[in-house]
């Protein structure tokens, strides 16, 4: 019943992947977008804490958490976002909805293994402004589109009793699509530079876990991840167009810029590294609470054919808070005492410096599991932020996130008696 479900959220999810815009935040035109994926929905929940580890659920963020794996686990995560954007004299409200994350995980009798796809940065956004030369008024209409994915591969060992390690490696691919259109008073066709990016290549983290027991019942549980710099690869586009306002045809013949001279067609994308260190303590199926904090090296970020002269990088950092509370794991009574509660707070300098303004980011979490059959549970919560760089005449963000997950259990790998 489980592989036939996860098979239909395949087929319904994957034209969800590569057609649907996971933002429409106007900073998704830094970088290489918006970053979409910060864990599971059970990690957003609590603040995007990766430190938290169990047996039956998976933790995406987490490699060395599949050595601790018992039941073979399927995730899934779906997400609906509300956007209100303000400044820039004006307001809007708008609406977009993707695909968190698709997952497998796998333990076998020594170690833990899972696969998926993860949409991991999106771009979408559509911005305008009018300039006057002598008395022509010049609309300048700025679109993006597109985003990385990621397709992941994790392994995690639990070396000792209460030691773990593991990795992933991820393959990253996408396109990536800039454009800049210039429309003049009565003249019903305008100029339009195209400039996109095709991007792939690898990159890996590493991670290890401690958990220790305290006293009778508690926990402690450490944990340090670290993905090293990557490089990935750019083929490049540009390509110059006449084409109607808010049309998707161009007219006439297009004329594509040699970038090969220039030595623009192919480029690297340096991705830079990152490290997180997280700490909890909790009692075992009754609650638990954790810390964390990413450091970003986003100062070293480069993608030279997609460099903006007004956007800089520097290196950034993320603090979480977060934790859960279960009123009773074991309740054969009451099916509202087995639900989880989670709540989580973080606070992001996403690096990205936009007109000498860094952008910051902050998120309050809130979420419950809701049990289902088995060891199965339905994840549902949302999160309330706001996005913006401290100056008014710049955008800001407020966004509301609605999120559902499923993690969904049942045993491979067992072998099985028949009378």
């Amino acid at each position: 019943m489980i592989r036939t479900t996860l098979k239909v959220f395949a087929l319904l999810t994957g034209s969800f992947l590569f057609s649907q815009a996971g933002t429409i935040s106007p900073y998704s035109f830094t970088g290489l977008g918006e970053v979409n994926f910060r864990g599971t929905q059970i990690n957003r929940f609590m603040g995007g804490l990766e430190v938290y580890n169990d047996s039956i659920h998976a933790n995406l963020t987490n490699p060395s958490s599949y050595g601790k794996l018992k039941l073979t686990n399927y995730s899934l995560g779906l997400n609906y976002r509300l956007n209100n954007l303000s400044g820039a004299n004006a307001d809007k409200r708008l609406a977009s909805a993707s695909l968190d994350y698709i997952g497998v995980a796998l333990p076998t009798k020594r170690f833990g293994f899972g696969f998926g796809i993860i949409p991991f940065t999106s771009v979408g956004y559509r911005l305008s402004n009018v300039e006057t030369e002598g008395d022509i008024s010049i609309l300048n209409v700025f679109d993006g589109e597109g985003g990385v994915n990621k397709a992941f591969f994790s392994v995690g060992f639990k070396a000792l009793k209460y030691f773990s390690f593991g990795a992933t490696l991820n393959y990253n691919f996408g396109q990536i699509i800039h454009e800049t259109g210039r429309y003049q008073d009565d003249i019903s066709l305008g100029t339009i530079l195209e400039n996109k990016s095709s991007i792939s290549g690898v990159d890996f983290k590493f991670s290890t876990h401690l958990e220790i027991p305290v006293f009778e019942t508690m926990e402690l549980q450490a944990l340090f991840s670290y993905a090293p710099q990557a490089n990935l690869t750019s083929t490049n586009s540009q390509i110059f167009m006449t084409r109607g306002f808010n049309s998707t045809s161009s007219f006439g013949e297009n004329l594509e810029i040699n970038l090969t001279e220039s030595g623009l067609d192919k480029t690297n994308v340096r991705i830079p590294n990152v490290m997180t260190f997280g700490l909890g303590v909790g009692k075992v199926r009754k609650w638990f609470a954790g810390v964390q904090y990413t450091l970003n090296a986003m100062g070293d970020f480069s993608h030279k054919f997609m460099s903006i002269s007004t956007v800089d990088y520097q290196d950034a950092y993320q603090i979480s808070l977060g934790g859960f509370y279960i009123p009773d794991y074991s309740s054969i009574t009451s099916y509202w005492k087995r639900i989880v509660f989670r709540m989580g707070f973080r606070h992001e300098l996403t690096g990205i410096i936009v007109n000498n303004f860094g952008l910051k980011e902050t998120g309050i979490n809130f979420g419950v599991g809701l049990p289902l059959a088995g060891f199965s549970n339905a994840n549902i919560g949302f999160e309330y932020g706001n996005r913006g760089g401290g100056d008014a005449s710049k955008f800001k963000e407020n966004f509301w996130s609605f999120r559902i997950g499923f993690s969904l259990n049942d045993k491979w790998f067992i072998k099985r008696k028949f009378n």
